[in-house]
């Protein structure tokens, strides 16, 4: 039985095999999102930010639907990879915008259903993953005043209220990548 972490490299190599995956893009394991109160156990961060959820077969399917809330409310894509011990509940749980991994006992791995571009992103949790020196500058280029004096969700909404969530997105895609480069 392969726990996360056996299963996180396998996972990258489907990815850099399936997405386009260009010098410059990069992964990021375990990025915390949503106020530091979720984390995703994987992003591919190339021309989007694709989030990959880990189930394995030890885990369970009980905080799904509240990760799954999570992920789609900061990130392009979302995909849950599970273990195929899962695959009904997860079917039965996930939206249909979600894809859908499957990994097997011995490292196989196969998809069930493709990620959909996702909707329901919002602009202040995308904000969140930017840090507050990456934050002000986001703002000067955009002619937002804020303060050093204000506190960082009073700066968040600021920016979530002024600009576009491409804008946003771009942006944040763009600090992750050199990030994490």
């Amino acid at each position: 039985m392969l726990n996360p972490d056996e299963i996180r490299p396998l996972l990258k190599q489907w990815v850099t095999k399936v997405m386009p995956h260009e010098p410059g893009d990069v992964f990021i394991e375990e990025l915390c999102f949503i106020d530091k109160a979720r984390r995703a156990d994987l992003v591919h961060a190339n021309g989007k930010l694709s989030a990959f959820e880990i189930k394995s077969h030890a885990d369970t399917l009980m905080r799904w639907a509240g990760q799954q809330d999570a992920y789609l409310a900061c990130f392009d894509e979302v995909w849950l990879c599970c273990h195929s011990r899962h695959v009904a509940k997860a079917l039965e749980l996930s939206i249909s915008n979600v894809g859908i991994l499957v990994v097997d006992d011995f490292s196989g791995m196969a998809m069930l259903r493709k990620a959909k571009a996702n909707r329901k992103q919002e602009k202040f949790h995308l904000t969140g993953f930017l840090w507050r020196d990456e934050l002000d500058r986001l703002a000067r280029m955009h002619g937002i005043g804020v303060k050093s004096r204000d506190l960082i969700k009073t700066v968040r909404r600021a920016v979530a209220d002024a600009l576009s969530l491409e804008e946003i997105r771009s942006f944040v895609l763009a600090v992750l990548k050199q990030r994490y480069a």
